[in-house]
């Protein structure tokens, strides 16, 4: 599976880089860049050979993952018991497999490949073109682990510089980020101020979520509706419930303000318990804090000591350079110390509590999930269910695990359940070696707005093209490249309306486009457009699929092929813009022949909620 069109050349030559590359090499693989008409025959795509490789890749990662934190674990110098039973590198960035840029998975997964393809072509010599300092050094690893020639040579940087904040984080001292945060915190509790609530009521419910995905009508009746439970809270009208809130991303004074005033309706107008966990505040809380911060710092130093961890006990090679910057800021910046007082806080709240019959959490296996699980075993509550609340995706490592995780020697915090949304989430999950005793199914409460109603096929003139971002950058920019390109052979014969991600602004368009907010519903537009062009990160395309409209994803070579409709014939997958050109020229072949219940559960009356929460 790791053949090379030129197997018998000696050399290999890798392009790192976005701009086109002009070498005539034996054989080039391109490493951030998919093979369009431009290359010949021997060339290659790393990212191609992840997608055809990818069961085995994505459990090498795993593997990997998991001998990194078994390494810490086991070495005095590097374990970090925050608690009794409780290790901090479950909290760490590197443990919770994000699949943003910062976590590295995407450029550790074509590292393995790599591997593979000189150990399989029998290359003698690696000629590396890059401006990745830090991937060079590991590439080094790479060739000094498996006998073989290297050369570096530098090309000019083509990406372009990041946001101030980003550089600030980058340059500013680790200690002295967390310190403006620990600021930030407290002046965020100060500003919620609300009066503490602990569960009244024993053997009750306790959900964790995010203040976050408010139900519409929130905004009018100001009680508290959801899109995460959705259909879920009027059921539980009747019962004794407790919901404890993280907040996301509001931190400005007003709203903060907008937030404590929703938080006192959300409790005049119902007989549940609401409260942002982020208002917690004391000075135990704050002492506790600084003594577990200042703990990781002073035990991080020198930063070295993890340098044997991050070597792969397989291949031998060191992974540590690029591993390293977000390590370290979970070990002794912004994140570390942001950790360290979400556990404080909620220490503070679970310990106080009466004993809960149940608890339900969003899983998408966050840092302070992990300290949920472990300070809800620790004060004897009762069963604890993680929610796989949208799509489980092949690539999205956060609910997967190298299968010795399941083991009974595991320490490893995880729910007594998961509850999945579906017969597609399942077999997602169980296809990755979650056990199957450990997952149950439920209505997927997020998709019970998904209808059985389809759209009427259409052909407007020009194509009518519903654009949907993502908010990872590098998949935003593969789309926008592509669709660029594509608008430019001809802009009559498209009209472009974009729906941005609600976190991005796009101001650098080269092309005309109706541009809506990101935050009103994608399906709204679906009657007045032709096709529904995303990302392949976005469960968007659930949405576009279900009402019949046909759907086109866009590759980021970035990033992994996180379509939840990785392998389902109703999408088109595009690399470059003459395949972009050519699924448009084919949506008539490509429209959906399948309903919401072909991949969810969609009873509105719950029955499989009810029997899990037993109400």
């Amino acid at each position: 599976m790791f053949k090379l069109p030129n197997n018998s050349a000696q050399t290999l030559t890798i392009w790192d880089s976005d701009s086109i590359c002009i070498l005539k090499p034996e054989q080039l693989v391109l490493w951030r860049q998919f093979v369009d008409s431009s290359h010949d025959k021997t060339t290659v795509s790393i990212c191609e050979l992840i997608e055809l490789n990818s069961t085995n890749l994505r459990a090498r990662l795993l593997r990997f993952i998991y001998d990194v934190g078994t390494s810490i674990t086991a070495n005095s110098k590097t374990n970090h018991e925050f608690r009794s039973g409780f290790d901090y590198f479950w909290m760490t960035q590197f443990h919770s497999r994000p699949y943003t840029p910062s976590a590295q998975l995407n450029n550790l997964a074509k590292v393995f490949t790599l591997i593979e393809l000189v150990r399989e072509n029998k290359t003698k010599k690696l000629v590396i073109h890059s401006d990745n300092k830090a991937l060079t050094q590991v590439l080094s690893s790479v060739a000094a682990s498996l006998h073989i020639d290297l050369k570096v040579i530098r090309v000019k940087p083509t990406i372009k510089r990041a946001p101030i904040r980003t550089q600030v984080k980058t340059h500013v001292p680790r200690p002295l980020l967390a310190i403006l945060a620990f600021v930030t915190q407290v002046k965020t509790s100060m500003s919620l101020g609300s009066k503490q609530l602990n569960a009244t009521h024993s053997n009750s419910i306790s959900f964790f979520d995010y203040w976050y995905r408010f139900a519409e009508s929130v905004g009018d009746d100001r009680k508290f509706g959801s899109q995460y439970w959705s259909g879920l809270v009027t059921q539980l009208e009747g019962t004794k419930v407790n919901w404890w809130h993280n907040l996301v991303d509001q931190n400005t004074f007003s709203e903060l303000k907008d937030a404590k005033n929703l938080l006192k309706s959300f409790n005049q107008q119902s007989n549940h318990n609401h409260e942002i966990i982020d208002s917690r505040i004391s000075l135990k809380i704050l002492f506790k804090t600084i003594f577990d911060h200042g703990k990781l710092v002073l035990s991080s130093i020198p930063s070295r000591r993890y340098k044997t961890a991050f070597t792969d006990p397989e291949t031998k090679v060191n992974f540590w350079p690029l591993l390293k910057q977000e390590w370290l800021n979970s070990m002794r910046g912004y994140e570390a110390l942001i950790n360290c007082l979400r556990f404080n806080r909620l220490e503070s709240l679970i310990s106080a509590m009466p004993r809960q019959k149940t608890g339900v959490y969003l899983a998408e296996n966050q840092p302070w999930e992990m300290s949920l699980i472990y300070l809800w075993r620790k004060h004897n509550h009762g069963k604890l269910i993680g929610v796989a609340h949208s799509t489980i995706r092949h690539w999205d490592l956060r609910l997967m695990s190298d299968t010795k995780q399941f083991s009974d020697q595991s320490k490893m915090p995880r729910p007594d359940c998961i509850a999945v949304n579906g017969e597609l989430a399942k077999k997602s999950l169980l296809d990755a070696g979650y056990p199957e005793s450990e997952v149950v199914e439920v209505e997927a409460l997020m998709y019970l707005h998904l209808g059985t109603k389809k759209i009427q096929p259409k052909r407007n003139q020009p194509l009518t093209i519903l654009v949907a971002t993502d908010y990872l950058e590098s998949a935003t920019k593969a789309q926008m490249h592509l669709l660029e390109e594509l608008v430019a052979t001809d802009p009559t014969n498209y009209r472009i309306l974009l729906k941005p991600h609600w976190s991005q602004s796009l101001d650098s368009l080269r092309f005309d486009a109706e541009i809506v907010s990101g935050k009103k519903d994608l399906a709204q537009f679906f009657e007045h457009v032709d096709v529904l062009y995303c990302s392949a990160i976005t469960s968007a395309v659930i949405d576009g699929v279900c009402a019949g409209l046909p759907v086109i994803q866009c590759l980021d070579p970035m990033s992994f092929n996180l379509s939840p409709l990785r392998e389902n014939d109703s999408v088109q997958l595009v690399r470059t813009c003459a395949e972009l050109a050519t699924a448009l020229a084919q949506i008539d072949r490509f429209v959906p022949n399948v309903g919401p219940s072909d991949f969810f559960n969609l009873d509105r009356s719950l029955p499989k909620w009810k029997n899990l929460l037993q109400i």
